[in-house]
């Protein structure tokens, strides 16, 4: 069975034929069955003395892999690899400084020491005790196959510690060159496991190919630590392939096998292609399902991996579920289990189940760290109704508990609960505690945009202008957001002159103005009654390289109305008495021109009886139907007048309740009064409405269109601007 000694460096073993090299490097499998057994990763509770057990997290192989360590190396002290969410640059950088320490190692082999001489000074004789031949196997001695399975052991073990690929496949040749001819799966394995350690997963693949074609039937252990190897390679259907294989050969999977599957579907990122986060937590809870009918009991990695899925698809509620029925199986929670339930509640605003969960995690014996703090303070911020109160309550607690230190994120966060929760003092406070404890660098532009919003809403536009001038003195420069935040408070404070003076400011400093600025720019024209500006400035915005919005066009047809917008002089205006200014008649135009592109279809041509107002804005409302009746005027219908202002509120129920009308319904209404059109309110089975009848709109027009409505003047304004 002796076959050809060949030197495989890793330069070759990189290479798609690395599964012939190995397999022609380890020979036949006819020494199987003599060291079958004695491997030197073990599964489960085959684990022998003086050994580490690593049970790996979500993000690695969820193998419960018991690799051997010296004395020495135990002393080093023992590292837990810790679920690393998302990766991103830190992993690249991980990445490229293990590839860089790789081919250092490779390119020093000319200095390479035998890893074998350990053997021979504990006093075993390769070449004289452990030569096996084939049809020898039978004959040997109890004592003399115990002695080979223990040297195929140690050196499966030296493999096993190999720093790369290559300096595993040295030791294989010191094997077969003192005549151990007897490469076992554990074999094979030892040489995976170098891979799987040194995030080869593509080798390992291919070793796996080698073992096959030797004839070696891989165990749970070495399907399992493949399947992780395909996670690290982000292989999915490599995954499923050796899954497949694995029940075909009769090798049944098991907790840890769907764990590690579980992980990689998880983990496989929505691009090229690939799955969204709530498609892959669906084929996650698929592989669950599949795990409950074949009677595999789930353990806390299966929960969390499951937990971790649904907190990446924004699904705290799947996140819980998964936590409830964990406590229900009797698995009992850990770290990371409390980690992912915080985190999904923190960022859905679930305040009062994050403090549920946080009682629950004491009752359990599980110490918090400052990540649940971050997760909880966060939550008080998300909420619906932020809580600052209670976020300075944690924050207060968590510096009472040894080793829980607030960090960066601790006081970001707490900067955003009291910034949402109105309290500026607090906001203030938080950011001089992170200046003063080291975190200048954490300090950016947005936690100034974040003060300067909650100095402008709680005490007007001075303190957010004095915010401004320190985050200029601090040397940070604003951006877009910052000037929208303060051109909006000048809005605020009806400050028209503040606001363009800001506007110069940011052009000085090189700051393109985005969407948000021009829009609030627009809006202090209005405010200032200056609406030739506010649609000068509107111009601007529509050469812009953002798409116009419904908004925008909300915030134009205000400006142009004046100061308060359209509902403002709606209130305003007694009926029959709507004044049709210039301003009014630019956003009529403004209309009709939106609606030649198709970007407003209220009414038509072919129908101009029928006008439905239920998708637009206040002030969208009142000049749809503005420009509605201008076109009627012209062309008057023969029939009753329709405007569709809402869907009806009251359809479901055993009893009739009180019709509650859309805001749209109230606009509308107050336009047609506004203008002095009697109208009459009809509720369909499905649709709230207004009707004007062809008698009605035929008096009005000959005894109020004329004095409202005139269209020379429209044209001539339309003309003089641009329109």
């Amino acid at each position: 069975m002796a076959s050809s000694l060949l030197h495989v460096t890793a330069s070759n073993c990189s290479t798609p034929s690395c599964s012939s090299r190995v397999r022609s490097l380890l020979g036949s499998s006819t020494g199987e069955v003599a060291g079958r057994e004695l491997v030197t990763v073990y599964y489960g509770s085959h684990q022998p003395r003086n050994l580490s057990t690593t049970r790996h997290s979500i993000g690695d192989p969820h193998a419960e892999l018991i690799v051997e360590t010296s004395n020495e190396e135990t002393s080093k002290g023992k590292t837990r690899e810790k679920f690393c969410r998302g990766g991103g640059a830190g992993g690249r950088q991980r990445l490229k400084a293990r590839g860089s320490s790789r081919v250092a190692k490779e390119a020093s082999n000319t200095s390479y020491t035998p890893k074998l001489e350990w053997l021979k000074q504990e006093g075993v004789d390769l070449t004289n005790e452990c030569i096996i031949e084939e049809d020898e196997l039978c004959s040997r001695s109890a004592s003399g196959l115990l002695k080979l399975q223990q040297t195929i052991w140690r050196i499966n073990r030296s493999i096993s510690r190999c720093s790369s690929l290559s300096e595993a496949l040295e030791v294989v040749n010191e094997m077969k060159a003192a005549g151990v001819n007897a490469a076992n799966e554990g074999t094979y394995l030892a040489l995976i496991t170098v891979c799987r350690r040194q995030q080869e997963g593509d080798r390992a693949l291919s070793i796996y190919e080698a073992m096959k074609d030797a004839g070696v039937i891989p165990s749970v252990l070495t399907y399992n630590t493949l399947i992780s190897c395909c996670q690290q390679a982000k292989r999915l259907e490599d995954a499923y392939r050796i899954k497949a294989e694995m029940e075909a050969s009769g090798v049944k999977p098991d907790v840890v096998t769907y764990t590690a599957l579980m992980a990689l579907v998880v983990k496989t990122g929505p691009y090229r292609g690939r799955s969204s986060p709530a498609q892959r937590l669906e084929k996650a809870l698929q592989l669950y399902q599949e795990m409950q009918d074949r009677n595999i009991r789930p353990d806390s990695i299966t929960y969390n991996t499951l937990m971790f899925a649904g907190a990446q698809a924004k699904v705290p509620e799947k996140v819980l579920e998964i936590y409830r029925t964990m406590v229900a199986a009797g698995v009992p929670p850990d770290q990371f289990t409390f980690s992912f339930i915080l985190e999904s509640a923190a960022a859905g605003g679930r305040l009062k189940v994050a403090l549920e969960v946080f009682e629950e995690m004491r009752a359990a014996g599980v110490a918090p760290k400052t990540n649940t703090f971050n997760f909880l303070i966060e939550a008080c911020a998300s909420a619906p109704y932020p809580d600052a109160e209670k976020a300075w309550a944690l924050f207060e607690e968590m510096k009472t508990i040894e080793g829980v230190v607030p960090n960066a994120q601790t006081y970001n966060h707490l900067i955003t609960a009291s910034c949402k929760g109105g309290d500026n003092a607090r906001a203030l406070k938080a950011y001089e505690l992170m200046w003063n404890s080291g975190y200048q660098r954490a300090v950016t532009t947005a936690t100034f945009n974040k003060l300067i919003q909650s100095a402008s809403q709680t005490e007007g536009l001075e303190s957010a202008l004095k915010m401004y001038r320190k985050m200029l003195d601090a040397g940070y420069k604003p951006d877009a957001i910052t000037y929208s935040t303060l051109v909006v408070a000048c809005n605020r404070a009806d400050d028209l002159e503040q606001a363009l003076s800001i506007s110069q400011e940011m052009e000085g400093l090189g700051v393109k103005p985005n969407q948000v600025v021009q829009h609030s720019l627009i809006a202090a024209y209005g405010q200032a009654g200056q609406w030739e500006d506010a649609v000068a400035t509107f111009r601007v915005l529509q050469e812009g390289e953002e798409q116009l919005t419904s908004v925008s066009y909300s915030i134009i047809f205000d400006a142009c109305f004046g100061k308060g917008g359209a509902e403002a002089v709606l209130k305003r205006t007694k009926p029959g008495k709507l004044e049709i200014h210039p301003g009014v008649e630019a956003a009529i135009g403004l209309y009709n021109e939106a609606s030649e592109f198709g970007f407003f279809t209220n009414f038509t041509q072919a129908d101009l009886a029928r006008c439905d107002v239920r998708t637009m804005s206040i002030s969208g409302t009142v000049v749809a139907i503005l420009a509605w009746l201008l076109i009627i005027g012209q062309e008057p219908p023969a029939l009753d007048l329709t405007i569709i202002t809402g869907v009806k509120k009251n359809t479901t129920g055993a009893k009739p309740r009180k019709v509650r009308y859309t805001k749209n319904h109230s606009i509308a209404l107050s336009t047609l009064e506004a203008v002095g059109l009697p109208c009459n309110a009809l509720n369909t089975a499905t649709m709230q409405v207004l009707t004007v009848s062809a008698a009605d709109i035929k008096r009005w027009l000959d005894d109020a269109l004329g004095e409202h409505i005139d269209t020379p003047v429209v044209e001539e304004v339309i003309a003089g601007n641009g329109l």
